[in-house]
């Protein structure tokens, strides 16, 4: 590998002239008139001389201790003024940026609007050009502003003039740009934030500037809270995290001996433990790789308008040079992949739900555009597990409040650890009586409270030999935690009725009265009331659960056990600001999507306790891989909770009928489990 990254990193360095003579230039360059078209290059003058800045900034003092805080916050901020919300009575912020298609469309028209934004949203990315390295595409992007205006400069504004020159932007050095994209970040030997990490003090937040992204001030707070978190209290947190690592190859059954490298993955503001987490991977024998830290971003909304962008340009022949193109480059980190086996990797909860404006200006991909997408996710898909099988890899996720939870940030922050240390085995062997049950059962029903309209079955594959066989897997603190669920693949023929939840939070957006129906396990209908119109939640279902996929099997169906979660939610008043990581132990949950033995069907699954096989690895829609692998796979999986305050029951159903109650007016009712329902009954009494 040592010779594909020197032949990266030299790609990357080679525009370093053409960067700096592009950068002197624009330094001389006035722009003439008060136009739309000179107030477009301006600002985009403005996002390149920041990115110069910036590299002026880390070349003077690359540990940024000559720097002031204010001072450092200041320049952090006035990079991403433009995108910012506007505040009240404001004429500055996204309200008047020309990434924000609303304002840029009411300059230019739809059409030519529409373009100019995506340009403008393109363009928003010299600080991270600059602080990789990678002045190539620093210059390139440099020079793309010089090739507009000199179209304007010579009265040239058409729409197709400047989006063939978008075009060129878009796909030129398509091949070495996303070479370059997946060795930055899947290769260890690219060490910038690895050492960014090391030379860091933690107890000063100025290191949070270096990595050249936005900066939320909340985050300060995460930073100084665990900069000050007990040395041997972190290190406790660090060890046990990669030991769920270790337990989950055991409990597949799989080994990483033959591996060398993992990753490790944290929000912004737990750098501290990052680098931990990275220490305690090595002493695995693994090396680890660790990239930028994981943000929302400085607008939602921004990122809502701009997420289909490529609308503009997408089609089948650009499909087919993608996937030609990320092809070669997969071949070319083969022996980079064949020695991944996971990570470990910290998410953090209790940011304000977002739900997006839904903007008639902004760019959408058309029907036609649509499935090609959903051809093109499955090639890739296919592409990418071909060269890097999901066999002896495992990964452990764990997730911690963030201060914008509230005032209750740290006693949430305590609440939440002593979750996540629940003992595994002892809630293995309550889960282990829900399972006996449920392995007798034909389909198990589940209702919701009088208003909640859930009322479903789910229809269990049938055990040919329930001494040696079982349906459901006995799920402990190891790839998910906290502990606690119990979790199947269905059956797709026989799985109908309607999900119902009243409020929740699905990838990383709030739902309102989100109602799914089932006809044998696929989505035939669904709604909810974010918006005033039913034509907008639809879309709003559509393109934030759904696209690109016109429908969506029930992948999972789990009993969620750890009613001290459902505790803690209901102390703290945060039910709506819960992770899946933490929400989907709180009730039955149900996944639509790939199922949770996605390309590992034909591996063998034992039950913790029981020893038996788990037999539910796949179901009707992932059997096609046997057939068609491009139609079995819909590379997405979103879990949707029930909690146990909407939960009326859920009943084992015998092929005789004979009813096996597992919960009944929110409290558990099978043998063995009745400690579970002293956090409910005390959640209750708040």
């Amino acid at each position: 590998m040592k010779n594909l990254s020197l032949a990266v990193t030299k790609w990357m360095a080679s525009g370093k002239p053409g960067w700096n003579k592009a950068v002197a230039k624009l330094e001389k360059l006035q722009i003439p008139g008060n136009s739309n078209y000179a107030e477009f290059f301006m600002a985009l003058r403005t996002q390149i001389l920041y990115g110069a800045e910036f590299e002026r900034m880390l070349a003077e003092d690359p540990s940024f201790k000559k720097y002031s805080l204010d001072y450092l916050a200041e320049r952090n901020r006035a990079y991403y003024a433009d995108i910012l919300p506007t505040e009240p009575g404001s004429n500055t912020g996204y309200d008047f940026s020309f990434g924000n298609p609303d304002y840029s469309v009411k300059r230019f028209g739809k059409k030519k609007g529409q373009l100019i934004t995506a340009i403008a949203h393109n363009m928003h990315t010299f600080r991270h050009y600059v602080r990789i390295g990678n002045y190539h595409e620093a210059r390139t992007h440099a020079e793309f502003f010089f090739t507009l205006y000199g179209l304007w400069q010579k009265g040239i504004t058409d729409y197709k003039t400047w989006h063939q020159a978008y075009l060129s932007l878009i796909k030129g050095d398509l091949k070495k740009r996303m070479l370059a994209s997946i060795y930055i970040s899947s290769n260890p030997e690219f060490t910038l934030y690895r050492d960014l990490l090391s030379s860091s003090d933690f107890k000063d937040v100025r290191y949070l500037f270096r990595f050249g992204i936005y900066v939320d001030p909340k985050t300060w707070k995460l930073a100084q809270f665990i900069a000050k978190y007990p040395q041997k209290d972190l290190r406790k947190l660090a060890k046990y995290h990669v030991q769920a690592f270790q337990d989950a190859f055991k409990r597949k059954n799989y080994s990483y001996a033959d591996k060398q490298y993992a990753s490790v993955g944290y929000p912004m503001g737990m750098e501290r433990l990052g680098l931990m987490l990275l220490e305690e991977i090595e002493k695995l024998g693994l090396t680890a790789t660790i990239g930028d830290p994981d943000i929302t971003g400085a607008n939602e909304q921004y990122n809502y308008d701009n997420s289909q962008n490529s609308a503009l340009y997408y089609s089948q022949d650009y499909a087919a040079e993608v996937y030609e193109v990320y092809k070669d480059t997969l071949k070319k980190l083969a022996p980079l992949f064949k020695k991944l086996c996971g990570g470990v990797y910290v998410d953090t909860f209790g940011k304000k739900p977002f739900v997006p404006v839904i903007k008639s200006s902004a760019l959408r991909y058309s029907s036609k555009q649509d499935k090609i997408l959903r051809e093109q996710q499955a090639r890739l898909g296919k592409l990418y597990l071909d060269n890097f099988p999901r066999k002896n890899t495992a990964g452990s996720m764990i997730s911690f409040p963030h201060p914008e939870i509230g005032e209750d940030f740290e006693a949430i922050f305590k609440d939440t650890l002593e979750l996540n240390y629940l003992d595994s085995m002892h809630y293995a062997k309550l889960q282990e009586n829900i399972i006996s049950l449920l392995d007798q059962a034909d389909y198990v029903h589940i209702k919701g409270v009088k208003g909640n309209k859930t009322d479903i079955k789910i229809k269990l594959h049938p055990l040919k030999n329930p001494k040696k066989e079982t349906n459901f897997e006995n799920c402990v603190a190891d790839m998910n935690i906290p502990v606690g669920e119990v979790f199947t693949s269905p059956q797709l023929k026989g799985t109908n009725g309607v999900l119902h939840v009243g409020d929740t939070f699905l990838n990383e957006l709030r739902f309102y009265n989100l109602k799914l129906s089932f006809k044998d396990g696929m989505v035939t209908d669904y709604s909810c009331t974010n918006f005033a119109s039913e034509e907008e939640n639809k879309r709003y279902i559509y393109e934030n659960i759904f696209e690109p996929q016109q429908t969506l099997p029930m992948g999972e169906f789990a009993i969620g056990t750890n009613t001290k979660a459902y505790l803690m939610v209901r102390k703290y008043k945060i039910e709506y600001l819960m992770p899946v990581l933490i929400i989907e132990k709180m009730g039955p949950h149900f996944a639509i999507g790939d199922t949770c033995f996605s390309h590992e069907e034909d591996e063998k699954h034992f039950g913790l306790i029981s020893g038996k096989q788990m037999v539910a690895t796949e179901n009707e829609f992932s059997a096609k891989r046997k057939t068609d692998p491009l139609e079995a796979y819909t590379y997405k999986h979103t879990d949707i909770t029930l909690p146990y305050d909407m939960l009326a029951e859920i009943t084992a159903v015998k092929a005789d009928g004979t009813k096996l109650p597992i919960i009944k007016n929110r409290r558990f009712v099978v043998p063995g489990t009745e400690e579970l329902n002293k956090a409910i009954e005390e959640a209750e009494k708040l």
